[in-house]
C-alpha cells in the first residue's frame, strides 16, 4: 500500500518542517525507516546517558523518547478519529506537563524502547487499516485542520526530528 505525502497546503504549517525530514514519500516505509532509526539510537545508549540533560531545564534522553511516545499516542487518537469521519474539534495538549507528570512514574530505561516499538506498531497497522478518504478527511486539533495523512507523516518526521536533537545536542557535547 503507498500513502503518499499530502500537499503542504493540506497540513499545518507546524508540519512542514517534520515532513522535509522525510526522504521517502510512502508513508509505512517512512513510519517503519524512522522506527528503525530510533530502536538503533535508543539501544546504543549507555543506560546512564538516559538520565542526561544538555542544559539546565532541558529533558532528559529518556523524557525526550518519553515525549516521543505520549506524542504518537495522543496524534494516533487524533487520526482515528479523523479517519472515522469525526468532525469533533479535539484540544491541544500542553508537552511540558506531560513530561512533568510522567517524572512520577518513569518508565524503566530498559522499557521505554519496548512502548515505542510496540506503540509504532500499532501505528502502522492503524495507517494500513485506511483508505484514501478516510486518510484525507479533515478535522480540527488545537484550533488546526489537518488530516490523517498528514499527521502520519508529521509522526514519522517529529519522530526523526528527535533522534536529531539526541544527536546533536546530547551526544556530540565535544
Amino acid at each position: 500500500m503507498m500513502i503518499t505525502k499530502p500537499p503542504y497546503a493540506d497540513a499545518p504549517e507546524y508540519y512542514h518542517q517534520y515532513f522535509d525530514l522525510l526522504p521517502e514519500n510512502n508513508l509505512l516505509e517512512a513510519l517503519k525507516n524512522s522506527m528503525q532509526l530510533t530502536l538503533q539510537q535508543m539501544q546504543s545508549l549507555d543506560k546512564q546517558m538516559y538520565v542526561y540533560a544538555y542544559a539546565p531545564g532541558k529533558w532528559t534522553i529518556a523524557e525526550v523518547y518519553q515525549h516521543i511516545i505520549d506524542c504518537e499516542r495522543i496524534l494516533c487518537y487524533r487520526a482515528f478519529r479523523f479517519s472515522r469521519f469525526d468532525d469533533t474539534p479535539l484540544a491541544g495538549f500542553d508537552e511540558d506537563h506531560y513530561i512533568e507528570a510522567s517524572r512520577s512514574y518513569p518508565l524503566e530505561v530498559e522499557k521505554l524502547s519496548t512502548h515505542y516499538s510496540i506503540l509504532r506498531q500499532q501505528t502502522i497497522l492503524l495507517f494500513e487499516s485506511m483508505n484514501n478518504d478516510m486518510l484525507n478527511y479533515k478535522g480540527t486539533a488545537n484550533q488546526l485542520q489537518m488530516n490523517a495523512r498528514g499527521i502520519g507523516f508529521m509522526l514519522a518526521g517529529h519522530n526523526i526530528h528527535h533522534c536529531n536533537v539526541i544527536s546533536e545536542r546530547y551526544l556530540n557535547k565535544g
